[in-house]
Protein backbone atom coordinates (compact mmCIF):
# COMPACT_ATOMS: atom_id res chain seq x y z
CA UNK A 1 0.00 0.00 0.00
CA UNK A 2 1.21 3.18 -0.70
CA UNK A 3 2.23 6.07 1.87
CA UNK A 4 -0.93 8.42 1.31
CA UNK A 5 -2.81 5.84 1.95
CA UNK A 6 -1.59 4.15 4.79
CA UNK A 7 -1.89 8.43 6.13
CA UNK A 8 -4.92 8.65 5.31
CA UNK A 9 -5.81 5.57 7.12
CA UNK A 10 -4.14 6.71 10.22
CA UNK A 11 -5.87 10.52 10.12
CA UNK A 12 -8.50 8.66 9.76
CA UNK A 13 -8.06 6.94 12.66
CA UNK A 14 -7.52 9.55 14.84
CA UNK A 15 -10.76 11.19 13.94
CA UNK A 16 -12.49 8.78 15.88
CA UNK A 17 -10.44 10.01 18.91
CA UNK A 18 -11.26 13.37 18.52
CA UNK A 19 -13.78 15.25 20.96
CA UNK A 20 -17.18 16.25 18.85
CA UNK A 21 -16.69 19.70 19.50
CA UNK A 22 -12.98 19.78 17.97
CA UNK A 23 -14.11 18.01 14.54
CA UNK A 24 -15.40 21.50 13.01
CA UNK A 25 -12.06 23.41 13.80
CA UNK A 26 -10.71 20.11 12.13
CA UNK A 27 -13.09 20.07 8.82
CA UNK A 28 -12.29 23.99 8.67
CA UNK A 29 -8.28 23.25 8.74
CA UNK A 30 -8.96 20.75 6.18
CA UNK A 31 -10.93 23.05 3.53
CA UNK A 32 -8.02 26.09 4.06
CA UNK A 33 -5.62 23.30 2.51
CA UNK A 34 -8.11 22.14 0.03
CA UNK A 35 -8.72 25.85 -1.00
CA UNK A 36 -4.90 26.29 -1.13
CA UNK A 37 -3.96 23.35 -3.53
CA UNK A 38 -7.56 24.61 -5.86
CA UNK A 39 -5.66 28.31 -6.37
CA UNK A 40 -1.87 26.51 -6.46
CA UNK A 41 -3.70 24.91 -10.29
CA UNK A 42 -1.91 26.50 -13.03
CA UNK A 43 -4.24 27.92 -15.51
CA UNK A 44 -4.26 27.17 -18.88
CA UNK A 45 -1.88 29.56 -21.29
CA UNK A 46 -2.29 30.36 -25.09
CA UNK A 47 0.61 29.66 -26.80
CA UNK A 48 -0.66 32.00 -29.74
CA UNK A 49 2.45 34.48 -30.91
CA UNK A 50 5.15 33.27 -29.65
CA UNK A 51 6.65 33.36 -32.71
CA UNK A 52 6.03 36.29 -33.71
CA UNK A 53 8.57 38.83 -34.78
CA UNK A 54 10.97 35.69 -34.59
CA UNK A 55 11.97 36.13 -38.41
CA UNK A 56 9.80 33.80 -39.98
CA UNK A 57 7.86 36.22 -41.15
CA UNK A 58 10.97 37.18 -43.30
CA UNK A 59 10.73 33.85 -45.16
CA UNK A 60 9.38 34.06 -48.70
CA UNK A 61 7.18 30.36 -48.78
CA UNK A 62 7.46 29.23 -45.29
CA UNK A 63 5.37 25.91 -46.07
CA UNK A 64 8.00 24.94 -48.97
CA UNK A 65 10.86 25.98 -46.59
CA UNK A 66 9.09 23.60 -44.10
CA UNK A 67 8.78 20.83 -46.78
CA UNK A 68 12.76 20.93 -47.72
CA UNK A 69 13.63 20.99 -44.35
CA UNK A 70 11.69 17.87 -43.39
CA UNK A 71 12.93 16.28 -46.45
CA UNK A 72 16.33 16.86 -45.53
CA UNK A 73 15.54 15.59 -42.01
CA UNK A 74 14.51 12.46 -43.41
CA UNK A 75 17.30 11.88 -45.39
CA UNK A 76 19.80 12.39 -42.74
CA UNK A 77 17.94 9.87 -40.81
CA UNK A 78 17.57 7.22 -43.56
CA UNK A 79 21.67 7.88 -43.79
CA UNK A 80 22.11 6.62 -40.47
CA UNK A 81 23.74 3.64 -40.14
CA UNK A 82 22.27 1.42 -36.67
Amino acid sequence: MNTSAIKKMEIARSLSLVPPGSLDKIKKYIETFIAESEMAKQTDRSLKGLWKNKGFEKIADLDAELKAVRREMENSILRRKF
